[in-house]
């Protein structure tokens, strides 16, 4: 009888010793896994932010192969049916994809145009083309006042807007620039600007020197930014243009072919152009499950070349 309970309790006993084994082993297997998808994540992570930066040699390249291209055809202009407008996608790069999208910055409206100081009736005129389009958009206008106070080099508010002394009651303070904008995002510290505003303006305003009234590229502008123009711009003058388009020739010249723009256009002739030299591409590097955005500007020289004048992954 003695001898049965020992070969019983040994039995016990070596069940437990075999549970607790397995258990460790099952713990031990669940840390190593775990370990390695974290692992598994931080090299994706790394490839694609390296990949992301990578990219933008993709995009030089594709601005380089339509300079060549537009060069042997002997074309003058930019437009929508260039080779850098149209989609990169699922572009393989090292291990991962690229998607990218490339826009022409001289198709917008540059906020920079604020803050070059000129006679009363030139700063009417571009805070008039600012208002116009925030109202095109449904913005409220009275935010361009905002902006034109961050940027401008006085402390006197606009009428809608704010200086230093409004920006340093908030927690945390800071002051108005007072200074050309740096990039896009920095109108997330103007009064008013959110999230959702910004969204709307992406694809119709920029950041960009100016020296004071920038000319907007007609063959790639939005109708909403050819309307902003001048107040005499229907949006079925605007829809007549983008019809018309591409204007290949003498910008004048070329468009004088659309009728209800001809009066107009001769008022505005300094505003417009057909040519551009400033490209925003838009890229998102895929590795796996990990996926990255980024952000570059590129400004393309006479001899075809890229540089990057801004560059962000978000």
């Amino acid at each position: 009888m003695r001898r049965s309970d020992e070969r019983g309790i040994a039995l016990l006993l070596t069940l437990l010793v075999l549970t607790l084994l397995v258990a460790m082993i099952l713990e031990f297997d669940a840390e190593a896994r775990r370990e390695y998808r974290d692992a598994a994540a931080f090299r994706d992570n790394f490839k694609a932010t390296v990949l992301a930066r990578a990219s933008v040699q993709a995009a030089r390249g594709v601005l380089q192969q339509d300079f060549l291209k537009d060069k042997q055809t002997g074309q003058l202009f930019d437009a929508l049916t260039d080779l850098w407008a149209f989609p990169i996608t699922n572009y393989p790069i090292g291990d991962g994809l690229l998607n990218a999208k490339i826009e022409d910055e001289r198709g917008k409206l540059n906020l920079n145009d604020l803050a070059v100081a000129g006679t009363p009736i030139q700063k009417k005129a571009k805070v008039d083309r600012f208002k116009r389009l925030f109202e095109l958009v449904q913005i409220n206008p009275d935010l361009v006042d905002a902006i034109v106070d961050w940027v401008d080099t006085d402390d006197q508010p606009e009428p809608s807007g704010a200086e230093s002394l409004y920006y340093q009651t908030l927690r945390p303070s800071y002051r108005a620039a007072n200074a050309p904008l740096q990039t896009f995002l920095e109108l997330r510290l103007i009064k008013g600007m959110t999230p959702e505003i910004l969204a709307k303006l992406s694809k119709l305003v920029a950041v960009y020197e100016s020296a004071g009234d920038s000319m907007v590229n007609i063959n790639t502008a939005d109708p909403l930014v050819i309307q902003a123009l001048h107040a005499d711009i229907t949006q079925g003058i605007a829809a007549d243009i983008v019809q018309a388009r591409p204007f290949k020739n003498n910008k004048v010249d070329d468009l004088d072919r659309v009728s209800s723009f001809v009066d107009i256009g001769k008022t505005i002739r300094q505003l417009y152009d057909i040519k551009s030299d400033l490209f925003l591409a838009r890229m998102t590097v895929r590795m796996n499950e990990v996926t990255r955005n980024a952000v570059v500007v590129l400004q393309r020289d006479q001899n075809g070349t890229s540089s990057v004048k801004y560059y962000r992954v978000l």
